[in-house]
């Protein structure tokens, strides 16, 4: 039995499975998203763990590759992850 891996659209939350793991899947999504890449949901779930003192005042308004930024500069995720 193979083992799959979930991946999310940022935008709209919609899911995909995929045999391999890798950060991102760069993909359309079938709702009409603006975002070119589905993110492994670990790495959406681990840019939730930034404090909210280390979020910038725009947090709710920057997408999830910018959002992935801030975690990687906050050390919450790490290259590790990002294989």
């Amino acid at each position: 039995m193979s083992r799959s891996f979930e991946y999310v659209c940022p935008t709209c939350g919609a899911r995909i499975e995929r045999p391999f793991r890798v950060p991102s899947v760069a993909r359309t999504c079938d709702n009409g998203c603006p975002f070119g890449h589905f993110l492994r949901t670990g790495l959406l779930e681990r840019v939730e763990e930034v404090p909210e003192e280390a979020r910038p005042d725009d947090w709710a308004e920057r997408d999830a590759e910018e959002r992935l930024h801030v975690a990687v500069r906050e050390g919450i995720v790490t290259p590790t992850d990002l294989r």
